[in-house]
């Protein structure tokens, strides 16, 4: 019986000054299992991390359902299983890793009919993203990207995070509501993109630390995440490079070449000052993408 295993990664965007622009895959990830049933079933079993319904509204249903569509065939029968290790509604990308494995997961049950370009085009338009399906797919950093539009992969340098995750249910991502910014320091924070990039290219963390965070946009949104000044400047006593801050939700993101636990801790600590739980994780960059196994 045909059986395929997809792997996803997580993938961050909206952390930089490129803001969606540059969206770079993490180590925590998606397993989905599609295998081909004798009888004319669907089965959905959903573990882990989330509360997505175990039916066709799950985001890698309908991206599974939508290249059965393209190809006009599809199993008879067919079982799901799915284990969720992104946290949801955490700015981790788990929507995009699930729509991504349903995709993949279903070209691989018709023998691969879609070319990997084709995938891609199809994941952003389900998701309404650019950068993030790219960079879930091909792991590593992923600069541009959307409908038929130019994009690159890039290799990135080594290096761990500190993942934060406040509960704050207020927040909302003050951007589409920013005042018009001036021209020049537009164009300040395009440069300042260009050297963020060049630091994971080339392993520079002292680069890092000097161009993130963005300077337009993270300031508003530390404004909306109560404890968030005080747990940064934590970060830094316990031996952090920099912290910056995703787009959506009110994760906040810590670079670091050491002591990740001892800054998480300290973080935590502040939030927890501040009477606003979190979650928190440690994670490195991943560097492959998507990982796929098929059993016959």
């Amino acid at each position: 019986m045909l059986k395929v295993k997809v792997t996803v990664p997580a993938v961050i965007t909206g952390w930089s000054a490129g803001l969606d622009g540059i969206a770079l895959a993490l180590t925590l990830s998606e397993t989905l299992e599609f295998g081909v049933r004798a009888d004319s079933k669907l089965t959905i079993t959903v573990q882990g991390e989330g509360d997505r319904p175990s039916t066709l509204r799950h985001p890698a249903l309908r991206a599974a359902v939508a290249v059965f569509q393209s190809q006009e065939r599809a199993p008879v029968g067919l079982s799901v299983t799915i284990q969720s290790r992104i946290p949801a509604n955490a700015g981790l990308g788990d929507e995009v890793a699930l729509t991504v494995g349903g995709l993949i997961g279903a070209n691989n049950l018709l023998d691969v009919p879609l070319k990997r370009d084709e995938l891609i085009d199809m994941a952003c338009k389900l998701t309404g993203q650019a950068t993030a399906p790219i960079a879930a797919m091909l792991g590593g950093m992923v600069l541009g990207g959307g409908h038929d539009q130019p994009y690159r992969r890039l290799n990135s340098a080594a290096i761990q995070a500190v993942v934060i995750s406040p509960d704050v249910v207020t927040y909302a991502d003050p951007l589409p509501n920013l005042a018009p910014i001036p021209l020049a320091d537009v164009g300040q924070n395009a440069v300042r993109a260009a050297l963020t990039i060049e630091a994971f290219r080339t392993g520079d963390w002292n680069l890092l630390a000097r161009v993130l965070p963005d300077t337009l946009i993270e300031p508003s949104r530390r404004a909306l995440i109560p404890g968030a000044d005080k747990a940064i400047a934590a970060a830094r006593e316990a031996g952090a490079l920099c912290t910056t801050i995703g787009a959506n939700n009110p994760t906040v993101i810590t670079f670091a070449q050491v002591n990740h636990k001892r800054i998480e801790d300290a973080m935590r600590e502040a939030f927890d000052a501040a009477e606003v739980r979190t979650r928190a994780w440690v994670v490195g960059i991943d560097s492959q993408g998507v990982t796929v196994s098929v059993t016959r």
